[in-house]
């Protein structure tokens, strides 16, 4: 072999070797080479955790490889795509309640929490721009049961935007004998209806008479596919007369509420009209999410009771209005129908 061969070869050993020095040494992580020890799927199991490690994680502390899967709640064999139809974000909290601490994003990555954390991990749920999705907290909190602790509507990253954040729970976790230990999130969406049908139309009601008497309306809401919901905020009833011994609401039935009484919506005037309004929330937080399933009834019935005392000649224009909110939005819109209720 000759001098400049040799020479050669040595030169792309010594290059070799400092190359994966630096690789292992996670210098090139900056340049998007982490070294195996960090890697997703690397050199983990390799690690034992110490006796006093073990005792950490049980109170939460420690790296931690973190998981999650999201499926459509109305559709449990759908699993949502990440970082499209949802971006999930790992934070910590100073005593679990303090400032929010950015850690990770996605699936199969690691975290580590430190004692001032408390032991929880915070779970944050985002619905990007353009996707039509609510945040199913409710069904996220029961299916998390005994790990998600509780849950806050917030404002995380100061965007002035607000998301659902899950407190997790991370003290008396199995600890493996090799590798990080885990966790994995349940997250659930659910899809909304952009086409939702709405109530169904009522004919006028024209022989009422002048005798108080209570009548009742066979209003019901429908969607426009099944596996799909729509968060309502607020439901209102107006009547065009400002004379309140003319008509009275009674009661009005709310799908996953119940019969209302009149008394607990709020009343108001304006020059024209009367308006009874029943506010449920002005955001996702709280709002009533009606949801159909696979193979159930497209019916959710809302009967409207109203008394009436009319005049001879009395015209009055009934209009019953569901205000609910557009997915990932909070934009609010709205559906309703109008009958005439005449002596």
């Amino acid at each position: 072999m000759k001098k400049s061969e040799k020479y050669a070869i040595g030169m792309i050993a010594i290059i070799v070797i400092s190359a994966l020095g630096a690789w292992f040494g996670g210098v090139l992580t900056q340049f998007g080479f982490p070294a195996p020890s960090f890697q997703q799927g690397g050199n983990n199991n390799n690690y034992v955790p110490t006796d006093q490690e073990k005792e950490d994680y049980r109170a939460g502390i420690g790296r931690w490889n973190v998981y999650e899967t999201v499926a459509d709640s109305l559709d449990p064999a759908t699993v949502r795509t990440s970082a499209t139809n949802y971006k999930l974000y790992w934070y910590s909290r100073v005593g679990g309640t303090g400032d929010w601490s950015y850690l990770e994003t996605g699936n199969n990555k690691y975290v580590s929490l430190t004692p001032v954390d408390a032991g929880y991990l915070w779970v944050v749920i985002d619905i990007p721009s353009g996707q039509a999705f609510y945040v199913d907290y409710q069904k996220i909190l029961k299916q998390n049961k005994g790990y998600v602790e509780t849950y806050q509507y917030v404002d995380v990253d100061g965007d002035g935007v607000k998301s659902f954040a899950f407190k997790y729970n991370m003290k008396g976790h199995g600890i493996p004998n090799s590798g990080y230990p885990s966790i994995t999130f349940l997250g659930f969406i659910l899809t909304y209806d952009a086409s939702f049908t709405g109530l169904n139309d009522l004919a006028n009601d024209t022989a009422i008479g002048t005798a108080t008497n209570t009548v009742y309306y066979d209003y019901y809401a429908s969607f426009a596919a099944s596996k799909k919901a729509i968060a309502v905020r607020k439901i209102e009833v107006k009547v065009t007369t400002t004379d309140e011994t003319k008509i009275k609401l009674k009661k009005l039935n709310v799908p996953g509420m119940g019969y209302l009484d009149g008394s607990v919506f709020d009343q108001s005037f304006t020059a024209t009209d009367i308006r009874w309004t029943y506010t449920i929330t002005n955001n996702f937080d709280n709002a009533l999410y009606l949801q159909l399933p696979a193979n159930s009834q497209n019916r959710f019935d809302m009967t409207l009771g109203l008394e009436y005392t009319l005049a001879s000649s009395d015209d009055i224009l009934v209009t019953v209005t569901v205000y609910y909110l557009v997915a990932q939005t909070e934009a609010g819109t709205s559906f309703s129908d109008t009958f005439y209720a005449q002596e």
